[in-house]
């Protein structure tokens, strides 16, 4: 597993955007839905305060892809899309290895489970399973659509994680909804930046 980077060229989309992102890729990229390992990163802009996000020169679309997608996702480049009426393009792409540091991050992690407790007791299991050792942080909620309803997750920050078990949760991925950006993980200075409520 890789990313790769796209620049982003367009005005705005919505700030609950996964949704409708997926669906205008799937437009140029049919295929990205047979892919279940496959993820799409959210999109940084900035917040217009009317549940729009303006994008700005330096706007990125970062997608984690299996090494077997690399062509299919290179030929994207210059292709043009519509999230919820607002036309963007895909310019140059620019691939980037999976870190090797910590902690890590993901903005929203996605279980099924609406509860915190629950939510925690889910992130143990699916760690467990993955047989990753770490401390991690459950932060503020995070709603979004996620195609049939207002679906709710967490924001996660992972820590004290030995590097290759770092690699291993940024390969797999935590929780549901990898194409709408859940369970994404990321390199992140800090552990305060996560709005931390819970620690365990």
């Amino acid at each position: 597993m890789s990313d790769i980077q796209f620049e982003l060229k367009g005005d705005a989309i919505p700030l609950d955007h996964a949704w409708a992102l997926y669906q205008g890729l799937l437009t140029i990229a049919p295929w990205l839905a047979d892919e279940p390992a496959l993820g799409i990163h959210p999109v940084l802009g900035a917040d217009t305060g009317s549940g729009k996000m303006i994008l700005n020169r330096r706007a990125k679309l970062v997608i984690r892809f299996p090494a077997a997608r690399l062509a299919d996702l290179e030929r994207l480049s210059g292709e043009s899309f519509t999230v919820d009426g607002h036309a963007l393009t895909l310019g140059k792409s620019k691939v980037k290895a999976l870190t090797q540091h910590t902690p890590l991050y993901a903005h929203t992690v996605c279980t099924g489970s609406e509860d915190e407790h629950a939510f925690t007791r889910d992130i143990l299991r699916e760690l467990d399973a993955l047989n990753i050792t770490t401390r991690f942080i459950c932060g503020r909620p995070q709603k979004f659509f996620d195609g049939e309803k207002i679906a709710t997750g967490y924001s996660l920050m992972l820590h004290g994680l030995p590097i290759e078990h770092a690699i291993r949760v940024q390969q797999q991925g935590l929780g549901l909804h990898r194409k709408l950006g859940c369970g994404i993980f990321i390199p992140h200075k800090s552990i305060t930046a996560v709005g931390a409520i819970d620690a365990v």
